[in-house]
């Protein structure tokens, strides 16, 4: 039994803790003020209680009590260096840190500041969910998660982790996690700024008034994209992208929901990675630029 600690108690996170419970020791640490219950809901089917202790970030001195064997970093790109430093006292020796979220960013930083037997991953999933309540994640969808190493020793490790995530529907193993990660980041861009923008679900994008922008902002995501030597193409990124607006058509995508709820959104680590890259690279990237543009003054403007 693994002693695996979750961060983020956002759908992601709660749907994760619920797959996870059963066979591991299970902790979910939330920002939030006190230490309720978490639930799972899948339609039609009767609410469960998620078996997890639930920490408050005050509280975790609680957690040097028993060696952590995993954490699942379930929380946005954004707030992860922050969580990071919170949690890095408690790691054991030869923690298994798990990255999941939408977007790119800079591991280097992390990497810096693990141990040598330390290991670091990235965690992709389709699995969605909404919460229907602060405490409750109702189950919206189903595919695949999957599981890359971003360091030496998660490399020579992973067998070892696969069985601590077995509990995971759908879970598999590649060591292409950086494609993975773009071709994720391609269906984000395309669908995250402009639900929030126009205040729509995920299937509502498939009208053709949106297709030149969509098409417009993945062209300029897959240069960028070759130019630093991961092969997509736009074709591959349009279909991915459309599958998943078909697949996803009743959800609201995370970005619509943070500027529903007047939080901080993820573009920087989206369509703002873009942009970064692409002027590192010296090419000009108007299109996402447009769309960071755009959430920052919607966000701004709330």
């Amino acid at each position: 039994m693994a002693n695996i600690v979750i961060v983020g108690d956002g759908a992601i996170g709660l749907l994760y803790s619920h797959f996870l419970s059963t066979g591991n020791q299970l902790t979910i640490v939330t920002r939030r003020g006190c230490r309720q219950n978490k639930y799972y809901y899948q339609q039609n089917q009767q609410q469960h209680r998620i078996t997890a202790k639930v920490l408050t970030t005050q509280q975790l001195p609680e957690l040097a009590h028993q060696p952590i064997d995993m954490v699942i970093f379930a929380v946005k790109a954004y707030q992860v260096s922050d969580a990071f430093k919170q949690l890095k006292p408690y790691f054991s020796a030869q923690c298994s840190i798990v990255l999941s979220h939408n977007g790119l960013s800079n591991l280097a930083p992390l990497q810096r500041q693990l141990q040598s037997q330390q290991a670091l991953f990235f965690l992709t999933t389709r699995l969605a969910g909404f919460k229907i309540t602060p405490t409750t994640v109702t189950h919206t969808g189903n595919g695949e998660s999957v599981l890359g190493s971003c360091n030496a020793v998660a490399a020579a490790r992973y067998q070892d982790v696969m069985q601590q995530l077995q509990g995971l529907p759908n879970i598999s193993f590649s060591e292409h996690i950086t494609l993975l990660r773009w071709q994720k980041l391609l269906v984000n861009i395309a669908i995250n700024p402009l639900t929030a923008l126009h205040n729509v679900k995920n299937g509502a994008l498939t009208a053709p008034q949106f297709s030149g922008k969509i098409v417009n902002v993945l062209n300029e995501a897959c240069h960028v994209a070759n130019l630093l030597g991961v092969n997509v193409q736009l074709a591959d990124a349009l279909a991915n992208a459309y599958q998943v607006m078909s697949d996803t058509k009743d959800n609201y995508s995370s970005m619509h929901q943070d500027i529903a709820h007047s939080r901080m959104t993820e573009i920087d680590a989206m369509c703002g990675y873009i942009c970064q890259q692409g002027q590192q690279l010296g090419i000009s990237t108007p299109h996402n630029q447009s769309l960071v543009d755009a959430i920052r003054h919607k966000k701004s403007a709330i």
